[in-house]
């Protein structure tokens, strides 16, 4: 029986493989041996070669690098969220929680060389101290207050040592122990130096900071509204902006909608100290947002 030409073409694949039984082999030899075409096939298909690899890596570069950088944003986010509940945390724990006036909260002693101590009960885990030189010259006037905090009540507790007020030699004229409630002063030690009440108050300075982080955003605001066709300036503009939200971000963690403060150092640190991981983190989560909006183009059909 003549087998065609297309039945030996198509077996050739399974011959060349050495995958055919020995009768087909028979077959297909015995085809080409009287067939120039059939064999010119056979011939080329085993020297046939692959088509070079291309050997041009940069687009896979440029995705292995965008993967990279997506990965990367995301562990900063993570981070940056961690630290910021980190802060909050510690700063929540460490709060002062403001001790009234009373003679076991801190007492005073005077030694005969004029140092005088400052003697704490075991419920103080911090205090603060306002040095101010008195009217009449006569000396120095000391605001003290003493408070505790959730980290010592449960945690880990600092007992107080005695503390000299007066390290170098300073006369103190009068010591005032003041509470966070707005009730007046307590004369402890000393003269009185007012013939009135005192009343020790706290301070504004966070209002300022905030109120100047609120501004800040509405000048980066409007810039970014005039100049929003400009791709550069538009993008180094929500960069910007997202500093001063950070910061108002951070006091509202930290202080709540209050910004009076009777410890303004701590408690602008501590605000400092979650605006930094904060700012970070938005700043991630805005370059994941934009990559994310990024539409993909329509196929035309």
């Amino acid at each position: 029986m003549k087998i065609s030409c297309n039945v030996i073409r198509d077996i050739l694949p399974l011959y060349v493989e050495d995958m055919a039984s020995q009768d087909t082999r028979d077959l297909v030899e015995e085809h080409i041996a009287s067939c120039e075409n059939c064999k010119k096939r056979l011939e080329e298909m085993r020297t046939f070669e692959e088509p070079p690899v291309d050997t041009d890596i940069a687009p896979l570069r440029n995705i292995q690098n965008t993967l990279r950088r997506k990965k990367l944003q995301t562990i900063i986010l993570s981070v940056m969220v961690t630290l910021v509940f980190a802060v909050v945390t510690m700063a929540y724990l460490t709060t002062p929680e403001y001790i009234p006036y009373n003679e076991n909260a801190v007492s005073i002693i005077e030694k005969d060389d004029g140092t005088v101590l400052l003697n704490f009960s075991e419920e103080v885990s911090g205090f603060n101290v306002n040095q101010s030189p008195a009217a009449d010259n006569s000396g120095y006037v000391y605001d003290i207050t003493t408070w505790e905090t959730i980290w010592d009540q449960k945690i880990s507790k600092n007992q107080l040592e005695n503390t000299v007020l007066n390290p170098n030699g300073e006369t103190v004229s009068s010591i005032y122990y003041y509470n966070t409630d707005g009730s007046e002063n307590t004369l402890i030690y000393g003269d009185s130096i007012t013939n009135g009440s005192v009343v020790t108050l706290p301070r504004l300075v966070l209002s300022y900071y905030v109120l100047f982080a609120i501004g800040f955003s509405l000048i980066c605001g409007i810039g970014w509204a005039l100049f929003r066709k400009n791709e550069i300036i538009k993008n180094g503009l929500e960069i910007i902006i997202l500093l001063p939200i950070s910061y108002m971000l951070a006091h509202l963690l930290i202080k709540g909608l209050h910004s009076a403060t009777y410890l303004a150092g701590r408690d602008f640190y501590a605000i400092l100290l979650v605006t930094i991981p904060l700012y970070f983190a938005l700043l991630a989560g805005r370059n994941i947002l934009k990559k994310l909006s990024v539409k993909k183009p329509k196929s035309t059909l």
